[in-house]
């Protein structure tokens, strides 16, 4: 199964027969990047139904079924298995918990130099006894956020995962340097740097760094400059509400007002500033993750969103009468009690945040619901264009050259058809040039592309191209070589075959004419072919006689139809030069790319790139005397 980020396999994954519900996974699932694999055993006639269970990257726990059958002329299935729930209220609450700390640790020591010490300087002290506890408790709380949420995902294996044990170390740092500049302001800078660090947190395991949004360091920005301005308002607040008190008592009554005097209008005004960069920041986001304003109300996240955005405007209009009426007149009795409401206000607000974080934005359920549900084959290259491809991880790029630097990239699965949906661009030197969907897999240049060098980039990596300066047409020459392979009596081919950039494998084929063939690969397979016997064997094990479909050798790997045929220059193979021929073959499909013999026009390299098949031959020993004969 394929994934548009990265995944990490969770329990509860498998595969049973509808039957009776018994699993025939053959071992268990694992995940590598962005594929689930689940190794199944040999299946007989019948209904199956899988279930999976992943952890995205950005930590949201994924699950789903679909049916499958084995046999012809079955019926459609149905699925024997649902895909089950996440433990969501656990998660919420894990959530708040951590964001709850957070900003409280992360508010009150950013508080502290803001407005709290300036007070203190007015009021001639600087005992910071009464802010080091509030500190100390939301480091506290951030930490038993953190440490639900990572047990519940396991090891540190995604971006979520490794963000989160890094926040927790961070929390019970910062809780017991706190407690210690109770005693030692000294350690208090530490602290101070404890939650600097927890500060991004949030913003990195989440949404802000996902694929496709806008520019991810404008999110990431936007998203901690958020977190940091609601921090330190609610730090605010609470150094208002209940450090406020507690300073006071170790003042005497002049100190007491004038340290008031001085924190209150310092308050205020973070308060204001706070209030207009969460808003400029939440715009920001609220347009990177949604990608239509009626995903306010039609998904989840929206509507969470919306709650949000209520709870934040009944806070800022308390805010607003604190700053209007009873800070004029520094009521402080009416206006800790206002303060407090807000606190309970924003309590809330962050239940809200803890929810938001958990659903996937209305940008991804858009991609998800405009992916095309049934995957499609791909198309010829256009008529007249030089073809040229690579390898992407386990997917195959074509490249299809038109004149006036009119470029088209072909993105073919491992299932056989386009891959859709993908952010495709080409870039040369430092210009990029985005792409527009032309057709199933198909991406093409917005503008004329006129290099000599071009990098296909997309999600699964990049591909680079060299253009040739001038092609010719070479239909005549492909039919030629095809012609002089099945030809020729017999060869040996060097064949390096890769489904992907992990998984490789060497063979080499010895071929007589006309229905004779060995065959040695670098995992220790072996085989004999004479006619319509074969002997095949597994390393040192002895050859096991059984029935073969009389073979005509040789054959070409191409087929008789061969489109886009363009010579593209020359070459050099084995110290001789050859003639470079690039094609499609519809029939399978796959791009070739050919080196041929001008004089014997024998094919003496070729290279293939096909779905999850890249392969590379070299044709040597030409009409040779070989001995193919049955074991004895």
């Amino acid at each position: 199964m394929h994934f548009d980020d990265t995944v990490r396999v969770l329990g509860g994954t498998t595969v049973v027969a509808n039957a009776d519900k018994r699993p025939v996974s053959a071992g268990k699932p694992h995940a590598s990047g962005r594929v689930l694999t689940i190794p199944l055993r040999k299946l007989r006639d019948g209904d199956y139904t899988v279930r999976w269970r992943v952890l995205s990257e950005d930590g949201h726990t994924i699950t789903g079924v679909f049916p499958f059958a084995v046999g012809a002329g079955r019926a459609p299935p149905s699925a024997a298995l649902t895909a089950g729930g996440s433990n969501l209220t656990r998660q919420v609450i894990s959530r708040w918990f951590f964001f709850s700390g957070l900003l409280v640790a992360v508010g009150v020591a950013l508080f502290l130099p803001l407005a709290w010490r300036p007070a203190l300087r007015a009021a001639g002290t600087d005992d910071e006894g009464a802010i080091w506890p509030l500190a100390f408790a939301g480091f506290f709380v951030a930490f038993l956020g953190a440490s639900s949420l990572v047990p519940h995902h396991g090891g540190g294996t995604t971006r979520f995962e490794l963000a989160y044990e890094i926040g927790g170390i961070v929390a019970v740092t910062g809780a017991t340097l706190s407690a210690i500049a109770l005693v030692d302001r000294r350690v208090g800078r530490a602290a101070f740097l404890c939650a600097l660090a927890l500060l991004p947190v949030p913003s990195i395991a989440g949404h802000a760094l996902d694929r496709g949004q806008w520019p991810r360091p404008l999110n990431l920005a936007a998203d901690i400059l958020h977190v940091g301005a609601a921090a330190v308002w609610i730090g605010g607040l609470l150094a208002l509400a209940i450090g406020l008190p507690r300073a006071a008592r170790r003042l005497s009554p002049e100190a007491r007002a004038r340290f008031s005097a001085a924190l209150v209008p310092r308050l205020s005004a973070i308060a204001l500033a706070s209030v207009l960069v969460i808003g400029a920041t939440g715009l920001i986001r609220a347009l990177s993750e949604l990608s239509a304003v009626s995903q306010l109300w039609s998904s989840g996240y929206g509507r969470a969103l919306l709650v949000k955005t209520g709870l934040l405007a009944v806070v800022v209009s308390l805010g607003w009468l604190n700053r209007s009426r009873l800070l004029p007149r520094l009521r402080l009795d009416a206006l800790r009690r206002n303060v407090a409401g807000e606190l309970v206000v924003l309590a809330g607000l962050v239940v809200a945040v803890a929810f938001l974080t958990d659903l996937a934005p209305g940008r991804q359920l858009a991609r998800a619901v405009t992916r095309p549900q049934t995957p499609r084959p791909i198309a010829a290259p256009p008529p007249g264009a030089a073809v040229l491809a690579g390898e992407s991880g386990d997917r195959a790029v074509g490249l299809a050259i038109l004149p006036g630097g009119r470029l088209q990239a072909t993105v073919l699965g491992p299932d056989d058809n386009g891959v859709d949906g993908l952010s495709v661009a080409f870039r040369t030197g430092g210009r990029t040039v985005g792409a527009t969907p032309c057709g199933p897999g198909c991406y093409r240049a917005q503008e004329p592309v006129r290099a000599r060098h071009v990098t296909v980039q997309l999600g699964s990596g990049p591909v680079a191209f060299a253009i040739p300066p001038r092609t010719e047409p070479a239909s005549e020459l492909v039919a030629e070589a095809r012609r002089a392979y099945a030809g020729l009596r017999s060869l040996v081919i060097h064949e390096r075959l890769a489904s992907s950039p992990r998984d490789k494998l060497t063979t080499m084929w010895r071929i007589v004419a006309p229905d004779r063939l060995t065959y040695v690969t670098s995992a220790g397979s072996r085989a004999i072919v004479i006619g319509g016997e074969r002997w095949d064997a597994e390393g040192k094990g002895p050859l096991v006689r059984s029935a073969q479909t009389p073979l005509e050798l040789p054959g070409a790997q191409w087929g008789p139809r061969s489109l886009n045929a363009r010579a593209l220059g020359w070459t050099r193979v084995g110290g001789g030069r050859a003639r470079l021929v690039s094609f499609f073959d519809p029939r399978l499909p796959a791009w070739f790319e050919l080196a041929v013999d001008p004089r014997t026009h024998r094919p003496l390299e070729l290279d293939m790139t096909a779905a999850a098949h890249f392969m590379h031959h070299r044709y040597t020993n030409f009409n040779q005397r070989m001995r193919i004969a049955p074991p004895g």
